[in-house]
């Protein structure tokens, strides 16, 4: 374990746009090019670029890499492992298509290559895509990490200091009064005494659910640094404007993840792919808006997640394309 690790964002934070973020800009980077572009969709595009620095960022990255030659590569290469999907499709569609694709893996692969390997340097356990990882700590508490996680863990004889570099992971956490134990994500602190929650470091929040005892939470990056506490079944989302109410949630259906599965109520196909993406090889785009709120409601279980979208598609009035092994698209 490493002895030492700084409290602020790690460089891959503060310099490679978020990969979901990237991707989302590129639809937007797409979509712009579309003739049925309307006057909605443009005042939506402006209203998620204004949302905040790290979606101007991760738009400024597109435009920057799009006259790139590794886009002509990455189309090349997509063109050549596409023809049997889309070899009837006339040819500007094709190319459209391709193009999209090529800038989805070139964009969204160049964003996560980097934040892996700069997380690689830091974490003392990490965990790949789709794949989840038991830890046992040397106080013999617990952590579940979940698909493409990592944490540094810092123990000292009057301390158990934990960071989630990226990620989530669920925490069981043994007591010890003499030496609190604090998870640290993005300047969100998490204390604990003895009870499991769990921490999720999402593109611009931090999510905290407590499964059992209590916690006190901190948001070091507010300027008053308020703590609070959480109870079994609260719930709390802390981002760039501080922290929001405190909601009682399903617990059951927020640790799914922990048994395999993962359950949802009515939620929006844009959130559905979100989750799904953490835990798919490639990248997924859902190339129609209109389907972003499309409900869906199910318990699916994550040891095929290649299965959750063949049943997404015989399930929703939705078409799917896989255009590679990696690269999926919703229309």
């Amino acid at each position: 374990m490493r002895p030492e690790y700084s409290s602020s964002n790690s460089p891959s934070e503060r310099h490679v746009p978020d990969p979901r973020l990237t991707q989302e800009a590129t639809t937007w980077f797409m979509r712009q090019g579309a003739p049925d572009f309307s006057i909605l969709e443009r005042a939506q595009f402006e209203s998620w670029k204004r949302r905040s620095p790290a979606h101007a960022l991760a738009y400024d990255h597109v435009r920057a890499l799009w006259n790139s030659p590794d886009l002509e590569r990455a189309a090349n290469l997509v063109a050549a492992t596409s023809k049997v999907i889309l070899g009837r499709r006339p040819v500007q569609s094709r190319w459209r298509w391709i193009s999209t694709a090529a800038a989805v893996l070139l964009l969204a692969g160049i964003a996560r290559w980097n934040g892996d390997l700069l997380t690689r340097l830091e974490a003392d356990h990490r965990t790949g895509v789709g794949e989840q990882r038991v830890v046992t700590l040397p106080d013999q508490s617990v952590v579940t990490l979940n698909t493409n996680s990592a944490i540094a863990v810092r123990y000292g004889p009057d301390r158990r200091d934990l960071r989630l570099l990226r990620g989530e992971a669920s925490f069981n956490v043994r007591p010890d009064r003499a030496r609190p134990f604090t998870v640290e994500s993005r300047g969100v602190e998490t204390t604990a005494v003895g009870t499991q929650f769990l921490v999720r470091a999402g593109s611009e929040d931090v999510l905290v659910t407590v499964l059992s005892g209590s916690v006190q939470v901190a948001d070091r990056k507010a300027p008053t640094a308020d703590a609070f506490r959480l109870a079994a079944g609260d719930q709390v989302s802390l981002g760039p404007d501080g922290a929001g109410p405190i909601a009682k949630v399903d617990t059951a259906a927020s640790a799914a993840w922990l048994q395999g599965r993962l359950v949802f109520v009515r939620t929006p196909l844009a959130d559905v792919v979100r989750e799904l993406d953490r835990y798919h090889r490639g990248y997924i785009l859902i190339w129609n808006p209109a389907l972003q709120s499309l409900p869906v409601t199910g318990i699916y279980h994550l040891s095929d997640p290649s299965h959750i979208f063949t049943t997404l598609a015989d399930t929703l009035p939705i078409h799917m394309a896989r255009l590679t092994d990696h690269m999926i698209v919703i229309r």
